[in-house]
């Protein structure tokens, strides 16, 4: 591929104007005020750190969360379905559910079936989540080593790969942010050179320990 790939962005409704949007379908009832809300304040932070690594990528915005960071099985598998279906190369997920479930395990291999990447948010703590901790899929946690430009091969239980979670204080970081990151990466690796090359090289190898100097491999 050395076209810009197109992302569907699964997440909060992204505004008309963000950088790259190709198209956007809502897969909830939006509230009536959900441009200004949290979960189009979060859709637009993951945009740009997609956009971040990879200038050129464009977005499908699938929106699930009405306006609160919150939404349903059935509208997450839904979302899934259409990504699926979709033209997208890659889809991008950061959320998560606690409990595995079938109705979300079978959209997920319905994405991956269609020959698409996925990659979805893993906490750093605690168990793993859904879709993040489906197989085949690239599960991401925050990295503390990482720049935004650089990503971690973990093989954690919850997550098997790191990426940069965000500065301290900015209005969103975490495990959501660092997905978003690692989407970018992917997307940019897409366009140069492929996502196998990539996974050979990453910045760091084994899990993070924070020392007095500073976080390191452990």
């Amino acid at each position: 591929m050395t076209h810009a790939p197109l992302i569907a962005l699964i997440d909060g409704p992204l505004a008309a104007d963000t950088p790259g949007l190709s198209a956007r379908t809502d897969a909830c009832a939006l509230h009536l005020r959900a441009a200004e809300s949290p979960a189009a304040l979060h859709a637009a932070h993951m945009a740009a750190a997609i956009r971040a690594n990879a200038p050129a990528a464009r977005f499908l915005g699938i929106s699930i969360f009405p306006g609160s960071l919150s939404t349903s099985l059935a509208t997450a598998a839904e979302a899934l379905y259409r990504a699926a279906e979709s033209e997208a190369e890659i889809v991008h997920c950061s959320f998560g559910h606690t409990s595995a479930s079938h109705l979300l395990t079978e959209a997920v291999t319905a994405v991956l079936a269609a020959g698409k990447l996925l990659t979805a948010s893993a906490p750093a703590r605690g168990a793993p989540v859904y879709p993040a901790a489906c197989e085949q899929v690239f599960s991401v946690q925050g990295d503390a080593r990482c720049t935004p430009a650089q990503w971690s091969r973990l093989d954690l239980p919850g997550a098997r790969f790191g990426a940069c979670a965000g500065s301290p204080g900015a209005a969103v970081r975490g495990a959501s942010l660092a997905a978003a990151h690692f989407t970018g990466l992917l997307a940019h690796a897409c366009m140069n050179g492929g996502v196998e090359r990539m996974l050979r090289a990453p910045s760091f190898t084994g899990r993070e320990r924070i020392v007095p100097g500073g976080p390191q491999a452990a």
